[in-house]
C-alpha cells in the first residue's frame, strides 16, 4: 500500500534522513526541515540554489561525475558528500541518488563519525608506515589496505592473493611465512613475525606481521591483521648489536686510555691501557693529581690548569682539556681529553669520567700541513696576479691576499673566513664564462680565456684566465681546480695601441690624399679661370664683354685668395691658441655686428633674414675676432646654400645660468647623414669635384669649430636633405 501525502511529509520531516530533489544541474527543488543544518541561512531561501555550493571543492567534482553517471548508466547511483557548516564542522553524508524524470531524488544518513574514523585510521597508517589487511579462509580472498600497498611498493589497483602476497619474502622464508597463517587456521591462536621483503620496485625493507583469528562456533571464519615497516627500527636494532664490539675496536685503534678522576679524594683511576701508555706502575690503582702534573710539560702547566679550574664551574657536563705528557720513550707527546663531569645536587663536579687519546702524530701532521699551507701561500701571493684554488663545487679553498682584497670591497664576503663560490664573487660580465671554463676543466681539460675588468678605480684591467684540473693521484679523478689570473694590460693596451695606430694611419693617408685632391681643385679652378679670362681679354675688342670678364676675373682672385687666407689661418691654430685676445662683450651687439655683414647677400637672394636678440643682453669672454670668424662662416653658408625661405639667427640665455646659445637655421639644400659627420673635416664638402653645384673651400667650417673650442665653446649641427639645417653654438658667459 502506497504512502498517502499526509502520511509522507509525516515521514519526511520525522525521519533522521537528509532529503532533497534535486535538477540534473544540482539546483535544490526541495528539502526536508533536517537539512537545516547543512547551510548558512533558513531552509526557506535554499530552494534555487546549487548544491555544489554547500559542499567542500573536493566532492564537487565527485558531484558531477555522479550526476553524468546517472544519466548515461543507472538510475541509482550511491556516494558520500561532505559538507562544512559552522556550529557543527564538517557534517559527513552518505547518499542514495535516483534518477526520476529528470529530476534526482537524494536520501542520506549521517556518516560524519565513521568518516572521521576512517581518516584517521588513514592517517596513522601514512605516519607510522603501517597496513592493515584480512583473509577469508572460506573464500581464500585477501584484501589491503592502501598502506600495504604503499609498503610493498605496488600498484593499488593489482589485485592481492595469498600467493601474491608471499611472493615479496625472500625465497628461503617463504615456506615459514605460509607456515603462519596455516597454524593460526588450527590453533585459533594470533602470531607476530619479523621478515626481510623485497619490494616491487626492488628495495629492501624488514616488515612485522600481525595475524588475529575472528572465531565463530570454534572456527575460524576471518583473520584480521596489520603490517608495519620497522626497517629504521630493525636496522637501529642491528647497529646497537655491535656497538660494544665498535667501541672496544675503537679504543685500540686509537692511542687511549680510560680515566676516572675523583675530585674530592684528589685521586685519578687509570686503566691499565692507560698506565701502559704513560709508563706508570701497573701495581698502582691511583695516582695523585700532584703527581700527574708533574708529567705535564712545564710550558703547558698553567694554561692546563686553568682550563681544569674553568670546567669545574661551567655549566654542562662535558669536559675538555689537552697538554703535552712525558712519554714512558722519553720526550713529551700530544694528548686530549674528553670527559663527562658528575655533579651533586647542589650542582658542584665531584668527579669527572673520560679519556685520553695520543694526538702526537695527528699534532705533527698538522704542524706539517700548516707549514706547507703557508710556504703555498707565499708562491700564491707571489706567483701570478690573482690565484684561487677551487674544489668541484666550485668553492675557494685558498686564494692570494689581492684576491681577498678585491673580494671583500666588491661583495663584503672574506673567502679565508668563510665557505664561498667563486662564482658568486665574480663581476656579472663574468659568470656564464666561469661557469663554461669550469665545467670544461671538471672534464679533465687545461682552458685558457682572456677577460676584461673594471676595477674599483675605474680603470679597464685585463687579464689572462687559466683553469687547470688537479688529479686524484689514485683515482685520476679531478679532486680541484687552480684558476690563475695573469695580468695582460699593457700587452693588451700595445695591442689596441697598434690597431688604432694603424686606423689613424688608414684615416691620415685618405685625408691627406682628400686634402690634396681638394687643395688641388681649390687651387688649380681659379687659376684655371685667371688664365683663361686674361687670355680671352687680349683678344676681347668689346667694352660690354671685356666688363663681363673683368669681374670673372675678379671672382676668380678672390676665391684664390680666400683659399689661401684659410689655408694660412688653419695652419696657424697653434699660434692663434698661444695669442688669444679675450675681451668682455655683449654678445648681442657682437652677433648683430654680423647679421648685418650678410643682410645684402640674403636680400639679393630675395630669402627672409632675421635676428631674434636675447632680452637679458648677456656677457661673454671671448677672442671678438675668433668668433666673428667662426660666426660669419656660418651665416655665409647658411645664405649661400639657401634658395627659398629664410634664416634665422636666434640668441638665448634664459635656460642656461652658465652658457649662451646661438643658433643660425636655414631652410637650404640640407646634409645628408653620411656627410654630416665629416663637415667639420678640412677640406670636406657635401658636393665634391668639377658637377658640385656650390663653390667653396671646405675649410671654413672646419676652422668655425677649431675657434669656437678655443673659446671653450661647442657647436652642434642637425640636418634633413631638402629641409634645411641648423648650427648651434654654446658659449659659456662671464659669471
Amino acid at each position: 500500500m502506497s504512502f498517502t501525502l499526509e502520511q509522507f511529509e509525516v515521514l519526511s520531516e520525522k525521519t533522521l534522513l537528509f532529503l532533497f530533489i534535486l535538477k540534473k544541474d544540482g539546483k535544490i527543488v526541495a528539502s526536508n526541515n533536517r537539512c537545516q543544518v547543512l547551510f548558512p541561512f533558513d531552509i526557506g531561501k535554499i530552494k534555487g540554489k546549487n548544491i555544489t555550493n554547500f559542499i567542500i571543492d573536493q566532492d564537487v567534482t565527485l558531484f558531477h561525475n555522479l550526476v553524468t553517471n546517472l544519466s548515461n548508466k543507472s538510475s541509482f547511483i550511491n556516494s558520500s558528500l561532505s559538507f562544512p557548516t559552522e556550529n557543527n564542522g564538517v557534517l559527513s553524508l552518505k547518499f542514495d541518488f535516483t534518477l526520476h524524470d529528470d529530476l534526482i531524488y537524494a536520501a542520506a544518513i549521517d556518516t560524519t563519525e565513521e568518516y572521521k574514523e576512517h581518516k584517521a585510521l588513514l592517517t596513522i597508517s601514512k605516519l607510522t608506515k603501517i597496513g592493515a589487511w584480512y583473509f577469508n579462509p572460506k573464500s581464500n580472498e585477501m584484501y589491503w589496505s592502501k598502506g600495504c600497498y604503499a609498503i610493498k611498493e605496488l600498484d593499488y589497483n593489482i589485485p592481492i592473493t595469498r600467493e601474491k602476497a608471499s611472493h615479496f619474502f625472500l625465497k628461503d622464508s617463504r615456506e615459514k611465512v605460509q607456515s603462519y597463517l596455516d597454524n593460526l587456521l588450527k590453533d585459533k591462536k594470533p602470531y607476530e613475525y619479523t621478515e626481510k621483503i623485497i619490494t616491487e620496485k626492488g628495495n629492501e625493507k624488514w616488515i612485522k606481521v600481525i595475524g588475529l583469528p575472528v572465531i565463530y562456533k570454534n572456527e575460524v571464519i576471518y583473520v584480521n591483521g596489520t603490517i608495519a615497516d620497522v626497517t629504521d627500527r630493525y636496522n637501529y636494532i642491528e647497529k646497537l648489536k655491535h656497538s660494544e664490539e665498535t667501541k672496544h675496536l675503537a679504543l685500540k685503534g686509537i692511542q687511549s686510555g680510560l680515566f676516572d678522576h675523583y675530585i674530592n679524594k684528589d685521586e685519578v683511576f687509570y686503566s691499565t691501557d692507560f698506565k701502559k701508555m704513560l709508563g706508570l706502575p701497573m701495581d698502582q690503582d691511583f695516582v695523585s693529581r700532584k703527581e700527574f702534573i708533574q708529567m705535564i710539560h712545564p710550558d703547558d702547566v698553567e694554561s692546563a690548569l686553568e682550563r681544569y679550574d674553568n670546567s669545574l664551574t661551567e655549566k654542562g657536563n662535558h669536559y675538555y682539556n689537552y697538554y703535552r705528557i712525558k712519554h714512558l720513550n722519553g720526550g713529551y707527546r700530544n694528548y686530549e681529553v674528553y670527559g663527562f663531569k658528575r655533579k651533586n645536587a647542589k650542582g658542584k663536579t665531584t668527579r669527572i669520567i673520560g679519556n685520553l687519546i695520543d694526538v702526537h702524530q695527528k699534532k705533527l701532521n698538522e704542524k706539517t700541513i700548516e707549514e706547507n699551507k703557508n710556504r703555498l701561500q707565499a708562491i700564491v701571493n707571489n706567483g701570478f696576479a690573482y690565484t684561487v684554488l677551487l674544489n668541484t663545487q666550485g668553492e675557494i679553498l685558498m686564494t692570494d691576499e689581492k684576491s681577498v682584497k678585491i673580494i671583500k670591497k666588491g661583495f663584503n664576503v672574506d673567502p679565508t673566513q668563510q665557505v664561498c663560490k667563486l662564482i658568486d664573487v665574480v663581476p656579472l660580465n663574468f659568470k656564464n664564462s666561469f661557469a663554461h671554463e669550469f665545467n670544461e676543466t671538471l672534464k679533465g681539460n687545461i682552458v685558457k680565456k682572456e677577460i676584461e675588468r673594471i676595477t674599483y678605480k675605474g680603470d679597464t684591467q685585463w687579464l689572462e684566465a687559466k683553469y687547470t684540473p688537479i688529479f686524484d693521484q689514485e683515482e685520476e679523478k679531478v679532486n680541484s681546480i687552480l684558476v690563475s689570473f695573469h695580468d695582460i694590460t699593457e700587452q693588451k693596451l700595445a695591442e689596441i695601441a697598434i690597431k688604432e695606430s694603424h686606423i689613424k694611419e688608414q684615416e691620415l693617408n685618405s685625408l691627406k690624399s682628400n686634402i690634396l685632391s681638394n687643395f688641388s681643385h681649390e687651387i688649380r679652378t681659379p687659376l684655371n679661370g685667371i688664365m683663361t679670362v686674361s687670355k680671352l681679354l687680349l683678344d676681347e675688342k668689346n667694352p660690354q664683354e671685356k666688363e663681363k670678364l673683368l669681374k670673372y676675373l675678379e671672382e676668380s682672385k678672390n676665391r684664390l685668395l680666400d683659399t689661401i687666407n684659410n689655408l694660412s689661418n688653419f695652419s696657424e691654430i697653434e699660434a692663434i691658441k698661444k695669442n688669444i685676445n679675450l675681451q668682455k662683450l655683449d654678445i648681442n651687439y657682437t652677433i648683430e655686428t654680423s647679421f648685418r655683414e650678410y643682410k645684402h647677400m640674403a636680400q639679393a637672394k630675395e630669402l627672409s633674414y632675421q635676428l631674434e636678440l636675447d632680452q637679458v643682453s648677456p656677457t661673454v669672454c671671448i677672442d671678438k675676432g675668433l668668433f666673428r670668424a667662426a660666426l660669419n662662416n656660418i651665416i655665409h653658408n647658411a645664405v649661400k646654400y639657401t634658395n627659398k625661405g629664410g634664416i634665422i639667427i636666434k640668441v638665448n640665455s634664459k635656460n642656461s645660468k652658465n652658457n649662451v646659445y646661438i643658433s643660425v637655421t636655414d631652410t637650404g639644400i640640407g646634409i645628408d647623414k653620411m656627410n654630416l659627420k665629416k663637415i667639420f673635416d678640412p677640406f670636406m664638402q657635401e658636393s665634391i669635384g668639377l658637377s658640385r653645384k656650390y663653390e667653396g673651400t671646405g675649410i671654413g667650417l672646419s676652422l668655425s669649430k677649431r675657434y669656437i673650442e678655443i673659446l671653450d665653446g661647442k657647436i652642434e649641427v642637425k640636418s634633413k636633405i631638402g629641409k634645411g639645417t641648423q648650427f648651434n653654438i654654446i658659449i659659456p658667459q662671464c659669471l
